[in-house]
């Protein structure tokens, strides 16, 4: 297992309007927060401050997901096009998310309301390489849209 800790790689520029951003992460409980720091870290970075506070909570959500529901591996990354933001998290778990209802007393089931409501737009597509078992759950976060 890789050490959530370690430091990460830097964003990779490819040219003054796009750039983009990808990891490995382990399938630990502390991966959650090491994933809102590369997005806080990275955006800082890109320079896309106002729309952090909703990827951060967005991706929280997605990797959360992905650690109690997925299989490892797990990937996040993070393209950059001009003031847009779009996540992606994969894992090779056969879940796919389903958003369901939650009583105000109950402890989960509102991540994917969480989702919703702080990105413009998510899906989920199969993985990309063959895989039946994986899936990469994207979303798109836009500088109008940030609170």
């Amino acid at each position: 297992m890789k050490n959530p800790n370690a430091v990460p790689p830097p964003p990779i520029r490819t040219d003054d309007k796009t750039r983009e951003a990808n990891w490995d992460l382990p399938i630990h409980p502390e991966t959650v927060g090491r994933a809102r720091g590369l997005v806080r870290e990275t955006l800082a970075v890109w320079d896309v401050l106002s729309v952090v506070e909703n990827v951060t909570m967005v991706v929280s959500e997605l990797v959360s997901n992905a650690i109690l529901h997925g299989k490892a591996p797990v990937t996040l990354a993070l393209y950059r096009y001009g003031r847009i933001v779009r996540g992606e998290i994969t894992d090779h778990g056969t879940a796919w998310p389903v958003p369901t209802p939650a009583g105000p007393d109950e402890e989960h089931g509102r991540g994917l309301a969480i989702v919703t409501a702080y990105a413009d737009r998510w899906g989920v597509i199969p993985a990309q390489n063959g895989d039946p078992e994986g899936k990469t759950v994207w979303f798109v976060c836009a500088e109008w849209r940030s609170r």
